[in-house]
């Protein structure tokens, strides 16, 4: 009877101990810090909130045009002592359609290196029309993939 009394007991304690740990391994809780420029976002830091602490985990860096469309966006990584870049996305605009260029950084060459381009294309009232996803290869760049209103349509 003491053995079975001692035995719920414990495994009362184990449940209870169970139940804190499993609450307390939540996933962690990202937290976004702003900094303005001129009425614009111009950088913005994610943090990972554990508790009372708080993490760097990137910084990204926006710079506009003159109509107040984004250029650059550029992101780093939190190493643990420093930022250090990640990737940067460079913008440009025509009336129908926005060309982003998306370098990756490489360590080597301490520079971004263009991997990937995409074009958005949009009519004349800036309703989207097609998505256009090319990747650098040995020879040259090759579309790597395509969306359009048709695509789009049909898989509604």
């Amino acid at each position: 009877m003491k053995t079975t009394m001692i035995t719920k007991a414990m495994m009362a304690v184990l449940f209870a101990m169970a139940s804190v740990l499993t609450v307390n391994a939540a996933e962690p809780v990202k937290v976004t810090n702003e900094e303005m420029e001129n009425g614009r976002v111009s950088a913005k830091v994610v943090y990972e909130q554990e508790g009372t602490f708080l993490t760097p985990e990137y910084r990204f860096e926006f710079r506009y045009n003159d109509k107040g469309q984004i250029v650059e966006k550029k992101s780093m990584k939190w190493n643990g002592t420093s930022w250090m870049n990640y990737y940067c996305m460079k913008v440009a605009y025509t009336n129908t359609e926005a060309y982003i260029d998306y370098s990756l950084w490489n360590k080597d060459k301490k520079a971004f290196v263009l991997t990937q381009k995409y074009v958005y294309t949009l009519d004349e009232a800036g309703k989207f029309l097609a998505w256009h996803s090319y990747k650098k290869e040995m020879t040259g760049w090759e579309l790597n993939g395509l969306i359009n209103n048709e695509v789009l349509l049909a898989k509604r």
